[in-house]
């Protein structure tokens, strides 16, 4: 026992001399501070392209974003397309609700489009992957309807042939949709989107272990810090002021979600 004491006291002796040497620095035994925030492209590159098209997602994929948010919505004829709300307004200013609708019909017209002279058409589930994939983005889909066990079968069928289910994170503003996909992979990463102050579903997220995806609005310190503590992450959407950038990057939040910034800016 002595001897092996006599052992620990020499090789602490020599550590701390080599510390003192410059041969390891003094910071190695220091954890290392939590990197930024990551930046999300709300919709693809949405300031420059119509949004939910494959221009955005094309545009955004070759900027410094860790992830390219889409939203998902199902056809009438059961195929998923990308897009924000449950109708699609084309050039024309005609209207079309996706659900009654099948999707090669839906493809086949020009969308209103004020940021291009180029046409705008819709985009499918699986070009929306592919362009995360060659573009090496985490996928985050929105999904925009309470799907059930056989929805959320099929589009994880979709990413696996088109990704990889370890690039996706899911959002929603249906929590039921979220435990759909924790029942079927509980190793997908899910946040449970909110705009409301002090939302009582905050509590299921902790018990349930599922992340949030918060509007800037409701952001505060003590939310950070309570996802924080057990374990679970923070995003904030939807940020284009710098003010309010600024305040998340503060508050450490884990994700950015914008319509501008990035972090090769």
């Amino acid at each position: 026992m002595k001897k092996m004491k006599r052992f620990l006291r020499t090789i602490l002796s020599v550590f701390a001399a080599a510390i003192l040497m410059g041969v390891i620095p003094a910071c190695a035994s220091r954890p290392t501070a939590k990197s930024g925030p990551k930046y999300v492209a709300h919709r693809g590159y949405s300031q420059d392209y119509v949004d939910n098209t494959e221009e955005s997602f094309r545009a955004a994929a070759k900027m410094g974003f860790y992830g390219i948010e889409t939203d998902i919505r199902k056809t009438k004829d059961g195929f998923f397309v990308c897009n924000h709300d449950a109708t699609v307004e084309y050039a024309d200013r005609t209207k079309q609700e996706i659900s009654s609708a099948r999707r090669d019909e839906l493809l086949s017209r020009p969308l209103k489009n004020n940021k291009t002279e180029q046409d705008a058409y819709l985009c499918t589930f699986e070009t929306y992957l592919q362009v995360c994939k060659e573009g090496g983005k985490t996928a985050v889909i929105e999904l925009k309807d309470l799907f059930g066990k056989s929805d959320i079968r099929k589009i994880l069928d979709v990413i696996d042939r088109e990704y990889d289910r370890e690039h996706v994170t899911f959002i929603s503003f249906y929590y039921l949709s979220l435990l759909r996909v924790k029942d079927v992979d509980d190793s997908i990463p899910l946040q449970y989107l909110s705009q409301t102050e002090e939302d009582p579903v905050f509590e299921s997220c902790l018990g349930d272990k599922i992340s949030i995806d918060v509007k800037h609005t409701v952001l505060t310190e003590a939310l950070v810090e309570t996802f924080h503590e057990a374990g679970l992450t923070v995003n904030v959407w939807t940020v284009d002021e710098e003010a309010v950038l600024q305040t998340a990057k503060e508050l450490g939040v884990d994700y950015i979600t914008t319509d501008v910034f990035c972090e090769s800016r």
